[in-house]
């Protein structure tokens, strides 16, 4: 444990940074995995809730609340991605 901590660790903070934003990134667009796990509609990820938005083949979709909702889905992966940027970049080289 201690050479997990004192050498493994402090060598793989890069990658593990990077690959935390890589992952974040994937795990917030999920479509398909909340759409067979989740039966509440009050359990939906914000991906599927723009789905539900956009409304079935007789409605009208609204697309200024749903552009809404997906610069507001935005927000939280493009702060993630500017927070950790600076190992990001060091993690891919």
């Amino acid at each position: 444990l201690r050479f997990f901590i004192d050498i493994v660790l402090p060598l793989s903070k890069i990658q593990i940074s990077a690959l935390f934003v890589i992952l974040f990134v994937y795990g917030w667009n999920q479509y398909l995995w909340p759409l067979v796990i989740t039966t509440e509609t009050k359990m939906t990820t914000i991906v599927m809730g723009i789905r539900y938005l956009a409304g079935v083949a007789d409605q009208v979709p609204e697309w200024h609340y749903i552009m809404a909702v997906a610069l507001i889905a935005l927000v939280p992966p493009c702060m993630v991605v500017m927070a950790m940027q600076r190992w990001f970049e060091k993690g891919l080289k």
